[in-house]
């Protein structure tokens, strides 16, 4: 029995382990082989087709290529237009301007700055394709420049090549083991459900919780840009993809309550009895939620969840009423905002679950309960000036190189200008550029090693025919492969992918000579190096600007809800200030330390935001006492506008007279619920702003 044992139990580890297998590693060797084969397909048909340059079509492979179906097209798309924008545009310059030098390095530079600004303004793939539209240009013309005849010829090359890497990156990807990015989104909604139930089922995470980071706005950014390229797969149609819209709208109004409720606690924890109070009123919720499975939740489940809930919710307010009648005086204030914060969490808790629970359905059943009532779309926010300075790098970078090449005449000059265009309008969108063009450096220096012992030994000695140069090639490639898929390789493959490319033999007919290498070599590296001074001259930013800008484009946000438009969404506000705050994450210079301090900024900020936007819609519909709410709303206009103590003087006493008035009008009998929720938004803004360290306000040192 003892042996029987054993072996069932060796059984179910092996089991264990070939599930872990298959889950974690499989998928990585099976993405290996599948860009090496689209690579070595790109190749094998651009040589079949005599194209001038097969390397283009490999290389064009290699950087579609993604683990998943959706991506790939995606991007591929994205490579089409912007290549036939940079095509059209080369063709245009060189047919006006060939002899024009002045002219054409002008147009040239704005078009090199237009296509960088726009690539930093917009995401995902619609950047790259941007991007892609600058640095074709450089491709197509500059080679030529000085033979504008063939600017044709090599145009039609170019774009035949780009051609036949996409449709083998996207027939090897769709074929061989495909596998759908819609599938990845859902198990990553699955495991942010899990994540968020393992959470509000945890009393002592909300009430004793640290303080809180930065990893919610880079979730919700990065579950949206997986959600936009889902629509090249075809599987999720329009209601799918507004449903997944609306869970992320629905976890980011959850994520802020939630951390804005414990922050407040997590401040008060040593003063008197709030924590208790507010901890016997989510005692109920945390315990239903604790019942549930959290990782493997179904329909049945969630919709017993949400029937749970909205028993909790009708019974919340007694239990809400029960513990205020046991404040003192000076708690009530403190206790009004986070039993606000606590009505809001349930509220959104329901929300998220029915919106959750629509989306199962409509994928098994291709039904969804939930009516959707208006669109929901993700907005976008970009620093001006962070786009203006990646315009001017660009723009510097192509004015040097030709300035360069004129005064020498070097004859590879154009390769050195091509390589550092590249670089630095690629670069540009990746987080921590300036670190991202060292790492390419290493990567270029360890290309060329290997490029030598391709061109020089095995390419000669072993490559007889097409076949024999797929084989040995098929390692390198898969070994490149295996590099892009660790986020700390990125820089350095990405160097190593384009050194190799341009260095090694791969084309239709062996004409590689050590002068040539040597000589082609310099000139990649002195582009690299051209890109990275740019980075490292035109880059201004410094952790003090970086939190400057931050905190000013943030005060701007509560400005203009304050005065502007009244049919500003929740969504708007959280999505444009998080993504901002990403974006200035990946760029800025934010430790730390800095990135909690901002993220607490980005909490205070959202919070006293929403605020705004419930208590001017309270206002519009009448029936409360609006005149010393309006005032209130005016002080924290002019505080935000321009901070002061003065201002702050005046903004605190202004929000006392308006809840002093409130609490009176609450006294009465006719008092409707209106006046209770003007009272609670107040009672919450007046909380935030007694904070100020959590505001973004910068002091002088």
């Amino acid at each position: 029995m003892r042996v029987l044992a054993r072996t069932s139990a060796s059984y179910r580890l092996f089991g264990r382990a070939f599930a872990e297998w298959r889950v974690q590693d499989a998928p990585v060797l099976i993405y290996m082989v599948k860009a090496a084969l689209a690579g070595l397909l790109a190749l094998s048909v651009s040589m079949i087709l005599n194209l001038p340059d097969p390397r283009t079509a490999i290389f064009t492979s290699f950087i579609v290529m993604q683990p998943q179906s959706g991506p790939v097209f995606s991007k591929s798309y994205y490579r089409i237009l912007g290549t036939v924008a940079g095509v059209a545009v080369s063709l245009a310059l060189m047919g006006m301007f060939a002899q024009e030098r002045g002219w054409f390095i002008a147009l040239f530079a704005l078009w090199i700055a237009i296509t960088t600004a726009a690539g930093l303004k917009y995401r995902n793939f619609q950047s790259y394709g941007f991007v892609l539209a600058g640095y074709t240009v450089c491709i197509v013309a500059l080679p030529v420049i000085e033979m504008p005849l063939q600017v044709f010829e090599i145009a039609t090359s170019r774009f035949s090549e780009v051609l036949v890497g996409i449709l083998c990156a996207t027939l090897i990807s769709d074929l061989i083991f495909p596998r759908h990015l819609s599938d990845s989104l859902l198990a990553a909604e699955r495991e942010r459900f899990g994540g968020v139930l393992k959470s509000l089922s945890n009393p002592d995470a909300l009430l004793c919780g640290e303080a809180a980071t930065g990893r919610f706005a880079s979730g919700v950014v990065g579950l949206n840009a997986t959600q936009v390229n889902t629509a090249f797969e075809g599987k999720n149609d329009r209601r799918m993809r507004q449903l997944y819209q609306h869970l992320n709208m629905s976890y980011m109004n959850l994520s802020t309550t939630y951390h804005s409720l414990r922050t407040l606690l997590s401040r008060h924890s040593g003063q008197g009895r709030l924590s208790e109070g507010i901890g016997r009123v989510y005692a109920p919720v945390a315990a239903a939620l604790a019942e549930l499975p959290q990782m493997a939740l179904e329909s049945e489940d969630l919709f017993e969840a949400i029937s749970a809930l909205e028993a909790l919710r009708a019974s919340q307010e007694e239990r809400i009423e029960t513990q205020r009648s046991t404040m003192d005086a000076g708690e009530l204030e403190r206790f009004d905002a986070a039993s606000h914060l606590l009505r809001r969490l349930l509220n959104e808790l329901h929300h998220y679950c029915v919106t959750y629970l629509s989306l199962l359905r409509h994928r098994r059943f291709g039904d969804a309960s939930q009516e959707l009532s208006r669109t929901v779309r993700f907005k976008s926010h970009t620093d001006p000036l962070l786009v203006a300075l990646a315009a001017l790098r660009g723009a510097s970078v192509l004015l040097a190189g030709m300035a360069l090449w004129i005064l020498s005449g070097w004859a590879l000059a154009p390769q050195s200008i091509m390589l550092s265009v590249v670089i630095t309008l690629l670069i540009a969108t990746l987080p921590n550029p300036l670190d991202t063009v060292i790492n390419f450096f290493k990567g270029g220096i360890a290309a060329i090693a290997f490029a030598a012992l391709y061109d020089f030994y095995l390419i000669p000695r072993f490559a007889s025919d097409l076949f024999s140069l797929c084989l040995i090639l098929f390692p390198l490639l898969a070994l490149l492969a295996w590099w892009t898929t660790r986020p700390k390789w990125g820089g350095f493959s990405l160097g190593f992918i384009f050194m190799f490319m341009y260095q090694t033999a791969l084309d239709p007919y062996y004409k590689m000579t050590a002068t040539f290498f040597l000589e082609n070599a310099l000139a990649n590296l002195i582009g690299i190096v051209l890109a990275g001074l740019a980075y490292y001259l035109i880059n201004f930013w410094s952790l003090a600007w970086t939190q400057r800008r931050i905190a000013s484009a943030l005060r701007r946000q509560i400005v203009l809800l304050c005065d502007g438009e009244l049919n500003v969404q929740r969504t708007t506000l959280e999505s444009t200030a998080r993504d901002m705050v990403q974006q200035f994450s990946t760029h800025g210079r934010l430790n730390e330390r800095s990135g909690a301090r901002v993220f607490e900024w980005l909490l205070s900020t959202l919070e006293i935001g929403r605020g705004v936007i419930a208590i001017r819609r309270q206002l519009e519909r009448g029936r409360v006492p609006d005149d010393s709410a309006r005032r209130a709303l005016e002080a924290l206009r002019a505080y935000f506008s321009a901070a002061s103590e003065a201002e702050y003087a005046v903004l605190t006493r202004r929000l006392d007279v308006a809840l002093h008035e409130l609490h009176e009008a609450l006294q009465s009998e006719t008092a409707s619920e209106r006046v209770r929720r003007l009272r609670d938004e107040l009672s919450l803004i007046r909380l935030l702003v007694s904070e100020q360290e959590a505001l973004p306000i910068l002091k002088e040192q």
